[in-house]
């Protein structure tokens, strides 16, 4: 449709100033005045030209700026994440991408880190890919004493990140992000076990299709209590496990894992959403 119209105003410009010039061209005193308004009458007529094609570009974009224009993606098919690279580059060229596979011998951790999570008003997503539960302001990771917001948790089936060549049946990963745009994700690997108090409210209230966050009126969630007793954890830079893969990503995977039901496991409505084991390509990996 842009474009219709843009063609639509060339030819009348074009048309316009063809009449202009016949007219001045009868009335115009000499041959140099007569080219001077052709040539004024065709500078005008392109600056039209191009101040429309811009108009259509950046219409053009602000159409295609959302998630139904963005590539596809997914974890089969396709567009599965072996092909993710074609469509996003760093995931198929990137040499520090996530998940890993975590094994010894470790180098010693130099790095700190404090949990200080808050109960926040229950706001769900199912965004296509996985369950997320948005968190509010005021849940915070230091690190060394730089401080990270908690932004958001989600899940995927089974854990992305390995211990020792294996995957446990679940992991939640909590985004972070610092003052100067950092990110570090805490990984809380979820074995099968007791019921989850928290997975509990998140999934009686998630979308089981795509679509917009709910939010939940009076409900709250405390992100505290998916932790285990223990916040040990193995460290290593990575990258969003998801497209576009971006690298600079710090994990903190935890040692401990805690537990989440059979049954909970089998109401996830993601049967898996996992990207496989990406290569260290000589990445450390350190604990504490």
């Amino acid at each position: 449709m842009i474009r219709i119209i843009v063609d639509g105003v060339v030819v009348t410009l074009l048309a316009v100033v063809l009449t202009l010039s016949v007219v001045t061209w009868m009335k115009a005193g000499s041959l140099e005045a007569q080219l001077a308004t052709v040539q004024k009458g065709l500078r005008e007529t392109n600056k039209k030209i191009a101040e429309s094609e811009d108009h259509a570009k950046t219409a053009d974009a602000g159409a295609s700026h959302g998630a139904l224009d963005a590539p596809h993606w997914g974890y089969e098919g396709e567009m599965n994440p072996a092909n993710w690279g074609s469509a996003f580059p760093v995931c198929g060229t990137g040499q520090a991408q996530s998940p890993v596979d975590i094994r010894g011998p470790f180098e010693k951790s130099d790095q700190s880190i404090r949990l200080d999570y808050k109960p926040t008003p229950l706001k769900v997503l199912n965004n296509g890919h996985t369950i997320q539960a948005t968190v509010g302001a005021g849940s915070t990771m230091t690190v060394n004493g730089t401080a990270f917001e908690l932004l958001q948790f989600h899940f995927h089936r089974p854990s992305e990140e390995h211990v020792n060549g294996k995957p446990s049946a679940m992991v939640a990963h909590f985004v972070h992000r610092s003052a100067a745009g950092k990110l570090a994700v805490v990984g809380v690997l979820l074995k099968e076990g007791k019921d989850n108090p928290v997975v509990r409210s998140i999934w009686a209230n998630a979308p089981q299709k795509e679509g917009p966050e709910v939010a939940v009126p009076g409900a709250e969630i405390n992100p505290a209590s998916m932790l285990p007793a223990r916040l040990d954890y193995y460290s290593f830079e990575g990258s969003l496990t998801t497209p576009p893969c971006t690298e600079g990503v710090t994990f903190y995977i935890l040692k401990s894992a805690s537990d989440i039901s059979l049954a909970q496991i089998d109401a996830f409505p993601f049967k898996a959403n996992a990207r496989p084991i990406q290569p260290l390509n000589g990445r450390r990996i350190t604990a504490n």
